[in-house]
């Protein structure tokens, strides 16, 4: 029997443009958290969360979504 390895989905700036400016809740393989999406690119977020930002990496997001 063979397995497959199916790589998780992942989150694009495409899908992170209707969030702009928005509460969201953040997902990643080690953390999850509430803030603020104040801009994005084609290789990571930023966020600020309770008035600390955060740059993160875009395949380092598990799911971003409204607060």
């Amino acid at each position: 029997m063979t397995s497959t390895v199916i790589d998780p989905p992942t989150v694009t700036a495409r899908a992170l443009r209707p969030l702009l400016g928005r509460q969201v809740v953040v997902r990643t393989a080690s953390a999850l958290w509430r803030g603020t999406l104040l801009s994005y690119v084609t290789g990571s977020a930023w966020f600020v969360v309770d008035d600390v930002d955060v740059v993160v990496p875009l395949g380092d997001l598990v799911s971003v979504h409204p607060a």
